[in-house]
């Protein structure tokens, strides 16, 4: 199965640097986490669970760190910045994550939490978010079961 940027994977370590470890990451080659995010004892052979992501060099890098969202899912989160490229949001990572302005539903201010939904753009392949949230929501579900327990996140009112 091919790995996704912005997912769990669990991924085995190939090298050791001074720098970090290198993980096998199958179709993605060997991605670098980082010596501040490699668990204490973790070897080569070792496998390791990380999280997926690209840095700002749009290089696929590999984190311990726990995001707040992954692909494809919404959560609340806190604008820590809007500058000419959009807002960006706290998401639990070291690098947060943009909201461009063309992916906003009203103009996002800093200090304010948003409902956002991540995806990866297909021409980049960046994670991003948008609060334009209709074109990723369905008004039914056929995974769902008749009393079945589910984690709802209220965003906003509508006429039903």
């Amino acid at each position: 199965m091919a790995l996704r940027i912005g997912t769990y994977n669990t991924l085995t370590i190939s090298k050791r640097t001074d720098f970090g470890v290198y993980l096998d990451a199958d179709n993605l080659g060997e991605i670098l986490l980082p010596k501040r995010y490699v668990p204490k004892g973790c070897d080569v052979g070792d496998s390791i669970t990380v999280f997926l992501y690209l840095d700002s060099d749009d290089i696929p890098i590999a984190t311990t760190e726990k995001p707040l969202v992954t692909l494809n899912e919404s959560a609340l989160l806190k604008v820590k910045d809007v500058n000419h490229y959009g807002a960006f949001l706290d998401w639990g990572l070291s690098k947060d994550l943009l909201v461009p302005f063309s992916e906003q539903q009203t103009p996002l201010q800093e200090g304010t939490s948003y409902v956002v939904y991540v995806y990866q753009d297909e021409r980049t392949e960046r994670l991003v978010g948008t609060t334009k949230l209709g074109k990723y929501l369905r008004e039914e579900s056929q995974s769902l079961q008749k009393t079945q327990t589910v984690d709802l996140l209220i965003y906003g009112r509508t006429d039903l």
